[in-house]
């Protein structure tokens, strides 16, 4: 039995990463950007007017001019226009290039328009430049505007669109397959007899995989028969990326998926750690470096193994750039009973200093999935101690 971190080596260790593809911008938000995506003109590629109102020639307001006949509107959109006369003003619209001529902006509450021009209100300050958005003040040409390895979301998608890119080098979707396993399944349309239980994990581990923009996974479950097992996995392991399998790790009898994987090549890189719940947790590498994760059957330990392990590697291996790990602070003293790694749900509570405080949430055990609706995730209590004081910082992870 190994070490938590022990485990967290071996799994993060000579990591295959996923392929790469391009894709049109319109299906890339949520893939990792594999390129570095670079501006084709300046950020902003003009002097663009920040506010409605007026653009005039600052040197006419420095000689006192203070009504200014308007020549015409500059509309969002629209060719240049030229200023004829610096001591009249041009009407302008957020958004619009700044006029030939002109080089400051006087918000449209400052001015009253009376018979065709523009009378500045007393005691309003002029200055250069005033409300408008320069040229090349966000980034100019050439200048590298997303860097390789993060996730695209909306501001980085609406950034990739304004340089033009309508194809777009992202990881490829890996393909998962969610193996539950066990004759006591049944599908969640079914109405499950008293020996009997719907199958829920496969769910919980389908949702964790869409959080995190995964979603090319396919279902399977798979009865307490070696030899089917064997037939299905061997096929399984053809055809797919990643492997999760929920169940069939532990010590029974009908427990069969740690045999059956060694049968069929599978090198098994550790079974148990001691972290609780989990115990039981199997990782292994197919023939071709495909891995291949066996967690435990019990909802609770199913779920955070999808958290702690599945999900920091496959962003891993999509390339994303690591972020640093969340931390939380304990609302209270937490005891525990065991000298192994313990995850303990937990509820968030905000406080008014901005501090990220967790509530525990205890369960029934690695079977009492039901507490966890009431959760907003669990953080990892290191082994080998037994009492951990209110206010310590602690790993938290976010369903």
């Amino acid at each position: 039995m190994i070490s938590v971190q022990e485990a967290d080596s071996i799994i993060f260790n000579d990591i295959l990463t996923f392929a790469k593809s391009k894709v049109s911008l319109d299906q890339s938000f949520g893939l990792i950007l594999q390129e570095d995506i670079v501006a084709d003109r300046d950020f902003p590629p003009f002097h663009r007017v920040a506010m409605d109102g007026i653009a005039i020639n600052l040197s006419a307001w420095n000689k006192g001019v203070r009504v200014f006949p308007i020549e015409g509107t500059q509309k969002a959109g629209s060719p240049r226009l030229k200023l004829r006369d610096e001591k009249a003003c041009l009407e302008v619209m957020t958004g619009a290039v700044l006029s030939i001529g002109c080089d400051c902006v006087i918000p449209v509450e400052n001015i009253e328009v009376k018979e065709n021009a523009a009378y500045l209100r007393d005691g309003f300050k002029v200055v250069h430049m005033l409300n408008v958005h320069q040229q090349g003040a966000d980034g100019k040409q050439r200048d590298v505007v997303l860097k390789k390895g993060i996730r695209l979301c909306s501001p980085q998608v609406a950034i990739a669109a304004s340089v033009g890119k309508s194809m777009i080098c992202v990881t490829q979707q890996p393909k998962i397959a969610i193996i539950g396993t066990g004759d006591e399944l049944v599908a969640i349309d079914q109405k499950p007899e008293v020996y009997q239980i719907r199958q829920s994990n496969a769910y919980a581990l389908k949702s964790a995989l869409q959080t995190h923009n995964f979603t090319d996974f396919t279902h399977f479950h798979i009865r307490d028969d070696r030899v089917i097992l064997e037939e299905q996995l061997k096929e399984i392991l053809k055809d797919f990326d990643v492997i999760i399998l929920s169940g069939g790790v532990s010590m029974g009898k009908f427990d069969f998926v740690p045999r059956v994987l060694d049968s069929l090549g599978v090198k098994v890189l550790f079974h148990k750690v001691r972290q609780r719940p989990g115990k039981p947790f199997w990782f292994g590498k197919s023939k071709e470096s495909k891995p291949v994760f066996a967690l435990p059957g019990n909802p609770v330990a199913t779920q955070i193994g999808v958290y702690r392990y599945v999900l920091p590697y496959l962003n891993k291996a999509s390339g994303l750039i690591s972020a640093k790990k969340e931390y939380a602070c304990l609302s209270e003293d937490v005891d525990v009973k065991t000298p192994f790694t313990y995850f303990l749900p937990v509820k968030i509570i905000s406080t008014e200093d901005g501090c990220r405080t967790v509530v525990p949430v205890y369960t029934g055990g690695s079977g009492d999935f039901a507490a966890l609706g009431r959760t907003d995730g669990f953080i990892e209590l290191p082994s080998d101690t037994f009492h951990f004081l209110k206010g310590l910082a602690v790993p938290f992870y976010q369903w």
